[in-house]
C-alpha cells in the first residue's frame, strides 16, 4: 500500500521562525497598542513574512508549514493585549516599586497556557459546528492558500516598513513635526479639535481595519466634534480651566492655535469627567451584550465537554490527558503567583478563592471573546478585563495593598482571554488550509510562554524612556525637575513642560490602562459616577444587540482615544475603501494590505529602537 505524501508542517524552521518574527511583532504592537489604545492582530503580517523566510528565502516552505509559522508567531505576540490593557496601570498608579515581576510573569504565563488549554476543547463547537468566519482567520488563509503572491507580499510589506522607518526617522531628527495642525491652516474654531499626527503606524491599522475601523473614527468624532464643543457652549467646565463667561466668548472665534494649552487641558479636563466614565459604561455594557450573545455557545461548549468533544478523531486533537495535565499546572502557577504578588497581605484561602473565580472568568470570557472575534473580529476584551480586575478586587479588597495582586491576577486573566481568541482565530485558518488541529495546538502550546516576559519587558522599557498615560508630559516634567542640571534643561530646551512633551517623544496616551486607572480610583473612593456608567451601558448594550456584537465596546473605547491618532486612524480606513471600489477588493488585499502592515511594523519597531537608545544612555 502506497504511504500518503508528507508536507512540511511542524519543523524547526517554523517554529524558531515563528517565534523570532513573533518577538518583533510583540514589541512593536505594545506599542501601538499604548500609542493608539488597541492592538493589531499580527496573524496577517505573520503569514507574509513567513512566506518570504520560507519559501522566498529558504526556497522550500509549504503552506502547511508557513500556517505553522504564523500560529507560532501569533502565539508570542498576542499576549500583548492582555499586558499593555492591565500592566500599564500599576505605573501610573504609582505602584512601580510595588510591582513583583516574579509574580507577574509567573502569572501572564500561566494566563497564557491556560487561554490556551481551555479553549481547544471548544475547537469542535465553533469551528466545526458554529462554522464562525473569523474574519481574520479567513485573510490569513487566503493568503496562505496564493503561495506566489505570498513572496510579491513579503516585498511590498518591506517596502511599507522601510517608507514608515524613514517616516519616524525624520519626525526624530525633527526634520518633519510630529503633528499637522489643520486648526491652524483652515482657521477652525477651537472646539473643533483637526490636529493630526504623523503616524504611518495609525494609517496601515485604519487601512487594515477597514470599514470596521470607521466605528472608532465615528466615536472619536462624537467626541470632539458633537460632545465637546456642546459642553463648551453650554459652559459644562471644570472650575479651573477659566470662567464660563470667556470660554464661551472666546471658543466662537479662536483658532486652535491661539486656544492652545487651554484647550488641550479641556480636552484632557472632558475626558476625565464624562467621555471616560460614558466610555466605561459603553465598554462594560458591550462586553455583558458579549456575554448574553454568547451564552447558547456556553450551553453546547458545556455539552461538547461533557460528551468527550475535545478527544476527536486519531491525531485531529491534542491528548485530554494534555489539556487537564496543562490546565491544572497554569492554575496551580496562578495560585502561587497571587499569593507571590501579595504577600503576607494575602491569605492562602484568598488566593484559591482567586484561583478559582479567575479560572471560571477566563474560561467564559475567552470564549465570549472567541465568539465575537469569530463574526467580527471585534471583541469587548478590554470590558472584560475591567470586569476581571474588579472581581478580584472584590475578593481581595479595595485597599492600595490589594491592587498590585489584583491587577496581577487580572493581566493573566486578560492575556488568557485574548489567547482563546487568538487560537481559535488559528485553528480557523487551519482547518481552511487543510493542517491538522493537534499540528497547531503542539505549536502553540510549546510557545505560549515566551511572549508574556517580552511584552512585560517593553512595557518596562517603555515607562523608563518615554513614560505613558494621560499624564504623560506630567510624569516626564517631574523626572526632569528631580534629575535637574542638564536633564531639566534639555526637556525644557525640546519644548517640553507639565503638559507638553518635549520634541521627539512618542505621545504613549495608553488609553486602556488610562480608563482602568479611573475605574480602580473611582471604585476605591466610593463616589461612582453611576448615571453615566449606567448610562454608557444601556448604549453598549443596545448598539451591541441591535448593530453588531464589537460596536459597543468599539465606540466606548473611541470616546477617549486621542483624536491625533484616531482621525488618521479614520483616514486609513476610509483609503482602504475607495481603493476596494476603484481597484477591487482583491487589488486592495494583495497589495495594499501588506503596505499597511509594513506601515505598522516599521512606525513601531523604530521608536522600540529608540527606546532602548535612551534607556540605555540613562544607565
Amino acid at each position: 500500500m502506497a504511504q500518503k505524501p508528507t508536507y512540511r508542517e511542524l519543523t524547526p524552521a517554523s517554529l524558531i521562525g515563528g517565534i523570532c518574527v513573533g518577538a518583533l511583532l510583540n514589541m512593536g504592537i505594545c506599542f501601538a497598542g499604548l500609542q493608539i489604545g488597541f492592538t493589531i492582530v499580527g496573524s496577517t503580517v505573520a503569514a507574509v513574512i513567513g512566506f518570504g523566510i520560507l519559501r522566498g528565502i529558504l526556497r522550500k516552505g509549504s503552506i502547511l508549514e508557513v500556517n505553522i509559522f504564523q500560529t507560532v508567531a501569533s502565539s508570542v505576540n498576542t499576549v500583548n493585549a492582555g499586558v499593555i490593557f492591565t500592566v500599564p496601570v500599576l505605573f501610573l498608579l504609582g505602584f512601580e516599586e510595588d510591582i513583583n515581576y516574579t509574580a507577574l510573569l509567573l502569572a501572564a504565563v500561566a494566563g497564557s497556557a491556560l487561554g490556551v488549554m481551555l479553549i481547544i476543547p471548544l475547537r469542535k463547537q465553533i469551528i466545526d459546528f458554529e462554522r464562525l468566519r473569523f474574519p481574520e482567520g479567513t485573510a490569513v488563509a487566503t493568503i496562505l492558500r496564493s503561495p506566489g503572491a505570498g513572496v510579491e507580499k513579503s516585498r511590498l510589506l518591506i517596502g511599507g516598513i522601510l517608507v514608515s522607518a524613514f517616516t519616524i526617522v525624520m519626525v526624530k531628527q525633527e526634520v518633519w513635526g510630529e503633528t499637522v495642525d489643520l486648526g491652524e491652516v483652515m482657521g477652525v474654531p477651537a472646539t473643533f479639535n483637526l490636529i493630526l499626527a504623523v503616524s504611518l503606524l495609525s494609517l496601515g491599522a485604519g487601512f487594515l481595519a477597514g470599514r470596521g475601523g470607521l466605528v472608532v473614527l465615528y466615536g472619536t468624532l462624537l467626541n470632539y466634534w458633537i460632545l465637546i464643543p456642546a459642553a463648551l457652549l453650554l459652559g459644562w467646565l471644570p472650575d479651573d480651566v477659566g470662567s464660563t463667561e470667556e470660554m464661551v466668548v472666546d471658543v466662537s472665534s479662536l483658532t486652535s492655535l491661539e486656544y492652545g494649552a487651554a484647550a488641550e487641558t479641556f480636552f484632557a479636563k472632558f475626558s476625565h469627567f464624562t467621555s471616560r466614565h460614558v466610555g466605561i459604561g459603553m465598554i462594560l455594557g458591550g462586553a455583558l451584550a458579549g456575554i448574553m450573545l454568547a451564552a447558547p455557545a456556553l450551553k453546547a461548549a458545556l455539552a461538547s465537554l461533557k460528551q468527550g468533544g475535545g478527544e476527536g478523531g486519531e491525531n485531529e486533537e491534542v491528548s485530554l490527558n494534555v489539556l487537564k495535565i496543562g490546565s491544572t499546572f497554569g492554575l496551580l502557577l496562578l495560585l502561587f503567583a497571587t499569593k507571590l504578588a501579595g504577600g503576607d497581605g494575602v491569605s492562602w484561602g484568598q488566593a484559591v478563592m482567586v484561583m478559582i473565580a479567575a479560572g471560571v472568568w477566563l474560561w467564559v470570557a475567552g470564549l465570549v471573546v472567541a465568539q465575537t472575534t469569530g463574526r467580527t473580529d471585534w471583541s469587548p476584551l478590554s470590558g472584560l478585563a475591567l470586569i476581571a480586575i474588579a472581581i478580584m478586587m472584590g475578593i481581595l479588597g479595595t485597599d492600595s495593598g490589594s491592587i498590585v495582586p489584583a491587577v496581577t491576577v487580572g493581566a493573566a486573566i486578560c492575556v488568557a482571554t485574548s489567547m482563546c481568541a487568538d487560537m481559535m482565530a488559528d485553528l480557523k485558518t487551519g482547518y481552511l488550509v487543510g493542517s491538522r488541529p493537534a499540528k497547531q495546538q503542539v505549536a502553540q502550546i510549546l510557545t505560549c510562554w515566551i511572549g508574556p516576559a517580552i511584552a512585560v519587558a517593553t512595557v518596562v522599557l517603555l515607562w523608563k524612556a518615554y513614560g505613558f498615560g494621560p499624564d504623560q508630559a506630567g510624569v516626564l516634567y517631574e523626572r526632569a525637575h528631580t534629575a535637574g542640571g542638564a536633564t531639566l534643561e534639555a526637556f525644557e530646551a525640546g519644548g517640553g513642560t507639565e503638559v507638553n512633551l518635549p520634541d521627539g517623544v512618542p505621545k504613549l496616551g495608553a488609553p486602556q490602562a488610562g480608563a482602568l486607572e479611573s475605574a480602580i480610583k473611582i471604585v476605591q473612593s466610593g463616589d461612582v459616577p453611576l448615571g453615566k456608567y449606567i448610562a454608557g451601558a444601556l448604549i453598549g448594550i443596545i448598539a451591541s444587540l441591535l448593530i453588531s456584537p464589537g460596536i459597543g465596546v468599539m465606540v466606548g473605547l473611541s470616546l477617549y482615544l486621542p483624536f491625533e491618532y484616531m482621525a488618521v486612524f479614520g483616514i486609513g480606513g476610509i483609503i482602504a475603501l475607495l481603493l476596494a471600489r476603484w481597484k477591487g477588493a482583491h487589488w486592495t488585499e494583495d497589495k495594499g494590505v501588506p503596505v499597511a502592515a509594513g506601515l505598522i511594523v516599521g512606525d513601531a519597531l523604530v521608536n522600540i529602537v529608540y527606546a532602548i537608545k535612551d534607556v540605555a544612555q540613562s544607565l
